[in-house]
């Protein structure tokens, strides 16, 4: 299967990868990150149940405070 995660394409080896399961591949920290998959953000409490597609365009935003 192949998605492409900031705009780099991955190859994950088997067909049924939820969004922490990415991001523990791609050893990416949970804290303080938005995910979205097709331009749609996923709330952080779907993230076990949201499943990838072959083909997903996922972007993975860090969030910086300031003012």
């Amino acid at each position: 299967m192949q998605v492409t995660v900031n705009q780099q394409v991955h190859f994950l080896e088997k067909n049924q990868y939820n969004l922490i399961q990415l991001l523990s591949r791609l050893s990416l920290n949970q804290q303080g990150i938005a995910i979205a998959i097709n331009q749609d953000v996923i709330p952080k409490a779907q993230w076990t149940e949201t499943i990838l597609n072959d083909g997903d365009d996922v972007s993975v935003f860090t969030m910086i405070a300031g003012g």
